[in-house]
């Protein structure tokens, strides 16, 4: 029924109003050379290449000619697309370069952004950026921008230099890192540069504020990509770790010495095939430190490139409530503890409209865990113009060696074109668990309708979640329940000279038991939120919540929130300023009741950049409640900093500490990029304690790893 009606309201409504944009791409003749990719675009081969064409403002006055000219042009040869961009700017000095590391977020400086979907489907992409001050990143974007994967990293270049025009830049992005289909020439492509100071951001493509960028339906397109070659498309990435481990408690050391590779076939340009051999991730980042103030479990991303490497086929039925596969159970146990992981294999592909995953892991024995096969599998189908229908399958589970599969399907419609040029999203799924030793009420189905535009956004959603249902690769936030829910966001653009933008939102979130009987009722209104040309932003929320507890749980030691019916208010107060500045402030401020008590709740950031070579930040929250069984006060601590030398060696440092788990955590990465794919982590992790009169050391580990990626 939902597929009839969303494929009548797609065909009743009319196409966007607006040509698509289209450049022909410079192939590099026998003869000519591929330009060197050092930030100097004096190479010979960049006066004969064509260029894109003009950028056209999004933010802040949509329509109008950009302040700065932005010149793009691109060629390519049978191994690499390369791109040369000057970023004219008539005040120099006013040039945002602040992050140099790889990976950096850059929302606080001058870049580029590019997104290149190679099949033309219209519905997945690579993304890169570049900014001013070199830093590079990137990105796979899936589902016509319903999923972005921050994490992943690919092999590609580019440099970048402040000159007395503004800055440039030059790009070369292997097309081995890189899926495509040879036989496709046209590929879907946009670009954007933004003026941080300015806050203006012009794009090649759809250059429509009330269209998202990251929208790959509404990008331009590149012909005449022709002969494109990847090689046997084989990169083997081996790598050696030395750890040193002391308990500071009984005195117990530990050393280990472990190698171990990657290796990556691309059996076609389509298909390509992963494996991973006593797999280490001595270079992830720790987990940012939080405290568990509800009776739910606590929802942690993947950070480890092994399992972000085309996670996004993975993706299933577009929720963040229920999650039949989440790569994180694997190698990692509920405490965030490492299990070992002895060998990895993942095979995924897309062709001619299908996509494709499997996975399967052999973890090791544990303290806390057995070690286990565990596999996955999904499979999906492009259909209309921009949806997909699905399949998935798990099969194990990481703490027990008794039998354990989940699996189901969904069905994701999508268009952007509907009444004209706005966005319809339909998304839903059905899931079953077959646990040993489980009851039979193992169901999950969901649906959700949604309207994601500029001015307008709205969405309303249905889910059942039974009370066995248990996905032991996946995650599920809340069982035995029914939730409906709602929300209405109204984004009036005022074009004045102080405030960009107004918003006003209303969220309704009610969840009932599996018998109707409600358990959790809140709404939230947001009667004013403004957004200031300068990019700083205030925002007023106030909430009514009903929850009735079934059963007590201790929201902290020895306080317990008895069963009941609790009803209570609350109103909170934030404000940013914009992260273009060199100082950037940030904060907020809730207070009322809480639970049979009430409570006040702060939150305060500060980050500064004063130059590319150094940067810091700090991060402080507090709970301060007072509760009939008694009072309590959390606080969490967080400071980062970071010395840059270059693009390529960073020292960062992240320390945490927390008062409930009193400890003191410093993660401290000396990371050093020979060139890319070649690379040196020196990784300290320093615990203490808190808890007496002085700091104490509870455990320290030291890492050295290096690897290299040899590419056939």
């Amino acid at each position: 029924m939902w597929f009839a009606l969303f494929h009548a309201l797609a065909l009743a409504s009319t196409a966007f109003d607006g040509s698509v944009s289209s450049a022909r791409v410079h192939r590099i003749a026998a003869g000519e050379s591929a330009p060197k990719v050092d930030g100097d675009l004096s190479d010979a081969i960049w006066q004969s290449a064509a260029e894109l064409g003009p950028l056209t403002q999004v933010e802040p006055v949509r329509g109008a000619p950009p302040s700065e000219v932005t010149v793009v042009k691109l060629c390519y040869d049978a191994n690499s697309l390369y791109l040369a961009l000057w970023c004219d700017d008539s005040e120099p000095a006013g040039i945002r370069a602040t992050q140099m590391q790889r990976d950096a977020n850059l929302d606080p400086d001058d870049r580029v952004e590019i997104l290149v979907d190679p099949f033309l489907d219209r519905r997945n992409a690579f993304w890169f950026q570049i900014g001013a001050a070199g830093s590079l990143g990137d990105a796979l974007v899936t589902r016509n921008g319903a999923t972005f994967n921050k994490p992943w990293d690919g092999i590609f270049h580019g440099h970048a230099r402040i000159t007395e025009r503004g800055w440039q830049a030059e790009l070369a992005i292997p097309f081995a890192t890189i899926n495509f289909d040879p036989k496709q020439t046209e590929w879907g492509f946009n670009l954007r540069r933004f003026i941080r100071r300015r806050t203006e951001e012009a794009r090649w493509a759809s250059a429509d504020p009330r269209i998202a960028f990251f929208w790959v339906a509404n990008a331009g397109t590149l012909t005449g990509l022709e002969g494109l070659e990847q090689g046997l498309g084989i990169d083997v990435t081996p790598f050696a770790v030395g750890r040193r481990t002391r308990d500071h408690a009984t005195d117990d050391d530990g050393e280990d010495l472990q190698l171990g590779a990657d290796v990556f076939w691309k059996i076609t340009p389509q298909t390509k095939l992963a494996l991973s051999l006593n797999t280490d991730f001595a270079e992830t980042e720790v987990d940012e430190r939080r405290v568990n103030l509800t009776r739910f479990p606590l929802f942690f991303p993947e950070r480890r490139d092994f399992f972000l490497e085309d996670s996004g086929i993975f993706q299933f039925g577009g929720s963040t409530e229920v999650i039949p596969f989440f790569s994180r159970r694997v190698g990692l146990d509920q405490n965030s503890e490492k299990v070992p992981i002895d060998a990895a294999a993942k095979l995924t592909g897309q062709t001619d409209g299908w996509s494709f995953g499997v996975l399967d892991a052999k973890t090791g024995d544990s303290d806390t865990q057995f070690g286990q096969n565990l596999f996955t599998t999904r499979v999906s189908r492009n259909i209309l113009e921009q949806s997909d229908v699905g399949v998935i399958l798990t099969s194990g589970d990481p703490s027990s060696d008794q039998s354990a599969q989940t699996y189901g399907a969904d069905l994701n419609l999508r268009t952007n074109e509907f009444l004209g040029d706005s966005t319809l999203r339909w998304n839903s799924y059905i899931l079953k668990s077959d646990n040993e030793g489980d009851g039979g009420k193992d169901l999950a189905w969901a649906g959700r309708l949604s309207y994601p535009n500029d001015q307008f956004n709205w969405s309303i959603g249905t889910a059942t979640i039974e009370e066995d249902f248990d996905p032991k690769l996946g995650f599920v936030a809340r069982t035995g329940i029914r939730r409906h829910d709602g929300t209405y966001t109204w984004r009036p653009r005022l074009f004045h000279d102080v405030v960009r933008q107004y918003e006003a939102q209303v969220d309704a979130n009610w969840v009932t038991g599996i018998d109707g009987e409600t358990q959790t009722f809140e709404v939230e209104v947001q009667p004013f939120g403004l957004y200031f040309e300068s990019n700083d932003s205030v925002r007023l929320e106030c909430s009514a919540t009903r929850e009735v507890l079934l059963a007590p749980f201790e929201i902290q030691d020895g306080l317990e929130i008895p069963t009941g019916d609790y009803r209570f208010d609350r109103a909170r107060l934030e404000a940013e300023t914009s992260d273009r500045r060199e100082l950037a402030v940030e904060g907020s401020f809730s207070t009322g009741q809480y639970w049979d008590g009430v409570a006040d709740e702060w939150f305060a950031a500060l980050a500064w950049r004063p130059s590319g070579h150094f940067q810091t930040s700090a991060e402080w929250e507090r709970t301060d409640a007072s509760l009939e069984a008694g009072d309590f006060t959390v606080d969490i601590a967080r400071l980062r900093f970071a010395i840059y030398a270059n693009n390529d060696v960073s020292w960062t440092n992240y320390v945490q500490w927390d008062t409930v788990s009193e400890q003191v955590g410093w993660n401290s990465r000396l990371w050093w990029i020979f060139w890319p794919g070649t690379q040196a982590y020196l990784v300290l992790n320093q615990g203490w304690s808190s808890a007496g009169p002085t700091f104490a050391a509870t455990t320290t580990e030291v890492a050295l790893k290096f690897g290299t990626t040899l590419r056939f």
